[in-house]
This record gives C-alpha cells, sequence and structure tokens, in this order.
C-alpha cells in the first residue's frame, strides 16, 4: 500500500467505523436534527480521496463523474428554493456526503484486490462489533439499540449492509472462515428478529426464496440458509410484531403514493426541499387509501414528516430531475451486477451475489423508510455500488491483477 492509500485508508476506516457505531457524535449546529458530524467526516473523506487518488483514476467525461456532478446541481438547487432553505441544505449535504463520499472512496479507494480484501476484513469486524453490542443492549434491557442508541431502522440496514462481507467468506476454501461467516449470519438474524421489525424477519427469506427461484442459488443452498432462519424466528417470534401485517397498520406510507404525487405534480422540478413541511399541502387533498381518514393522516404527517420512502421522499422534496436520474444511475449499476450473478465473469474479489444480496435487501427496507437520509446507510450502500465493476476492461484489470 502506497503512502497516499494509507493517508486515504486512515480517513475511511475512521469515517466507516463512527458511521457503524455513530460514536464519537458531536452535535454542530443546535436544534437540527441532521446528522451533520457523520456528513463532514464523509465530506473531508471525500476531499482526501480526491486528492491523493492515483492519477486518472477520475475521468472528468465518464458518466459516473457527470451523472454526480448533476445530481450535486440539482440537489443544490433543491436546497435553495426550499420551503425551508437551511434545514433542507443541511439534509442535502449529509446525503451527498456520504452517498458521494462512499461511492468515490470505492472507486478510487477499493480498485485493488488488496484494499478490497482489507475492507472485507473491516465490515467483518463492524458487523461482529455491531451484533455484539446488540445482544448485549437485549440481554440488559431487552432493547438492541440500547447501547448503540441508533433507531432499528437504520441499525438492522447497516448490518444487512455490513453482510456482504460473510457472504463473501461463504466462498472461501478455508472451513473455519466459512463457519465465521456462518456464525456471524445467524446471529445477525437473531439482532433483526429482535429488532421487533417484521419487514426485516421477512425481507431476507423472502429475497432468499427468489435467489432460489431465479436459480443463483442452488436450492440444497437455499435451504440449508431457511432452515436455521426459520428456526430462530421460531424461538424469537414472541418478539415480531406480527400485528403489524394488517390492511390498517400501513395506511400511512400507502397514502403517501398519491400524496407524494400530488405534491411532484405541484413542484416537478426541484421539489419542496428535503424535510420541509407537508402538512400545507393536504388542504386540497382528498384522502384515497380507504383504511386512512384526513384526520389521521395529517396527524401523523405532522409527527413523522417524511412518507417513510425514499423515493417519494425524493420526488417530492428533491424533484423529478434528480430522482429520475438517481433511479437511473443505480438501475444501471444493478443491472450490470445481476447480469454477474447470472453468468459470474472470472477473477472478480467478490461473488456478485454478495454485493447483490444487500443490496436488494437495502432497496426494498428503503421503501419502509427514508434510509438514505441517513449518513451511515447511505455511506455503505454507496460503497457497494462502488464496487460494482463496470465495463470488460475493469474486469480484465482485475482478474489480471490477481492472477499477478
Amino acid at each position: 500500500m502506497t503512502r497516499s492509500e494509507k493517508i486515504i485508508w486512515i480517513f475511511f476506516a475512521a469515517t466507516s467505523c463512527q458511521l457503524a457505531f455513530l460514536q464519537p457524535y458531536v452535535g454542530l449546529v443546535a436544534g437540527e436534527r441532521t446528522n451533520l458530524f457523520s456528513g463532514v467526516l464523509c465530506f473531508l473523506t471525500l476531499i482526501v480521496a480526491v486528492v491523493f487518488r492515483k492519477k486518472g483514476t477520475i475521468r472528468l467525461k465518464s458518466p459516473e463523474f457527470l451523472i454526480s456532478l448533476a445530481l450535486l446541481t440539482l440537489a443544490t438547487v433543491s436546497a435553495s428554493l426550499s420551503l425551508t432553505p437551511f434545514s433542507s441544505a443541511c439534509r442535502v449535504f449529509a446525503l451527498l456526503s456520504s452517498g458521494l463520499g462512499g461511492f468515490w472512496c470505492a472507486r478510487l479507494l477499493l480498485n485493488t484486490p488488496a484494499n478490497q480484501r482489507l475492507f472485507e476484513k473491516l465490515c467483518l469486524v463492524l458487523l461482529a462489533g455491531m451484533i455484539g453490542l446488540c445482544l448485549t443492549g437485549y440481554l440488559l434491557a431487552g432493547k438492541i439499540d440500547f447501547l448503540l442508541i441508533i433507531h432499528p431502522h437504520p441499525l438492522t440496514n447497516t448490518m444487512i449492509l455490513l453482510s456482504f462481507a460473510p457472504l463473501a467468506l461463504l466462498t472461501s476454501l478455508s472451513r473455519p472462515l466459512k463457519w465465521l461467516a456462518i456464525l456471524l449470519l445467524c446471529l445477525g438474524y437473531t439482532v433483526l428478529c429482535l429488532s421487533e421489525r417484521t419487514s426485516m424477519v421477512i425481507i431476507p427469506l423472502g429475497l432468499l426464496v427468489l435467489c432460489g427461484l431465479l436459480r443463483t442459488l442452488r436450492l440444497k443452498h437455499v435451504v440449508l440458509a431457511l432452515i436455521p432462519g426459520l428456526l430462530i424466528i421460531g424461538y424469537f417470534s414472541h418478539q415480531i410484531l406480527w400485528y403489524k401485517l394488517n390492511k390498517q397498520y400501513p395506511a400511512y406510507r400507502i397514502e403517501n403514493y398519491p400524496f407524494s404525487w400530488s405534491i411532484a405534480k405541484q413542484h416537478p422540478f426541484f421539489g419542496i426541499g428535503l424535510r420541509a413541511p407537508r402538512t400545507e399541502f393536504l388542504q386540497d387533498y382528498q384522502v384515497e387509501y380507504k383504511y386512512s381518514s384526513k384526520e389521521q393522516f395529517a396527524k401523523d404527517l405532522a409527527e413523522l414528516m417524511t412518507p417513510d420512502n425514499i423515493f417519494l421522499t425524493f420526488i417530492a422534496e428533491m424533484g423529478l430531475p434528480f430522482t429520475i436520474l438517481y433511479l437511473a444511475a443505480v438501475m444501471v449499476l444493478l443491472f450490470k451486477l445481476m447480469g454477474m450473478v447470472l453468468c459470474p465473469p472470472p477473477g472478480l474479489i467478490f461473488p456478485p451475489l454478495a454485493l447483490a444480496f444487500p443490496l436488494a435487501v437495502a432497496l426494498v427496507q428503503y421503501q419502509l423508510y427514508d434510509g438514505l437520509l441517513f449518513s451511515q446507510n447511505s455511506w455503505f450502500f454507496h460503497i457497494l455500488l462502488g464496487l460494482i465493476p463496470v465495463g470488460e476492461r475493469k474486469i480484465e484489470e482485475q482478474a489480471a491483477t490477481i492472477a499477478a
């Protein structure tokens, strides 16, 4: 590792650790709920990665750079035109610094087999630490977030994204490493069950079955994975809030589909700004979901602020151009990754499915809360996106490096 890479690694590892545990934490602006401290760390790490990068690793005419620049411009304009400019600017800063920081650190730093292996080890340590603190917190106070003081949604999402590391270890030739990976995955799924969120119990197993149906996993591997999962669910079923599986509970989230679209039609280009109040748009709005009422929806809206769906948030608060461009960029990367899952090319450090599975779980979970507005989720999500090789030349370079 060169001197420049070591400097980047110091910032990168420190930022990743802070984002995993949110310690230390410093409130930078009184009264502002945005996690600006983590955003600043992501921004500094991005600057260091750009300054100390290898020559030729950033091409100003590349689609990645141009899309990043376009998203930065659109988000900045959206914040400046917001109904709450300062608060929206804080949110946009945290979103962009963690998202662009994670993606470009992956492209600039995690572009060699040695650095990717080192990142895998870092994620294993972070995941093991989070699992240990969650289980200890549950034993002490009956809550997985007792010691971490992080809301269960971003907490479990961070763990899902970090699970790519033990998933990658499952293909290791070392039997002890395989057992370590299985242990971490089982303990991690135990934490998901103890989180009480039915979504976190169902989504991973549902996608596992889907992998079997698509034949991206052998049937025996799907069965072997389902057995411990179902046993864990059975043992901790009393901890899972099954009552949420009804038609009334998701009324707020379902109603936000037509409501967010109604806002987007009034502010199509730049939205109303992240976290801007939505209650004023209720005046001429008619509730559509039959299990909801305007009074209850107004009450929930005043309390929750956002639609609990990151893409609906982008549509209404960032505008259609930002949303379409971002989704298009993510979909291109994911389609590329799915092609690798179905037909894995030689020479990759990480099995494509080890990246695809946590990304897919995270995307489904983002339909239930505004995940990318949490810096830790955005950082690790975009790192995994940045680890997706783009272009045959990139894959061939990795294969040649491994062979050497």
